[in-house]
């Protein structure tokens, strides 16, 4: 389940985010290029920190 606070990726493109709101289906994601938009839950995958880094490297 999606919060408020969780890092995310979105499945279209690998952009990466963190959730700052939710309403019902859909969370308002602010992306890694500062963009906020709302996106539907089914299109959001949670990562954790450690995740993001490994890609990085």
């Amino acid at each position: 389940m999606i919060q408020v606070g969780d890092g995310v990726v979105f499945v279209k493109d690998g952009a990466r985010g963190i959730v700052i709101n939710i309403d019902q289906e859909r969370c308002q994601v602010l992306w890694e290029d500062d963009f906020v938009s709302w996106e539907q839950r089914e299109w959001l995958i949670v990562t954790t920190i450690e995740q993001t880094e490994r890609r990085e490297r």
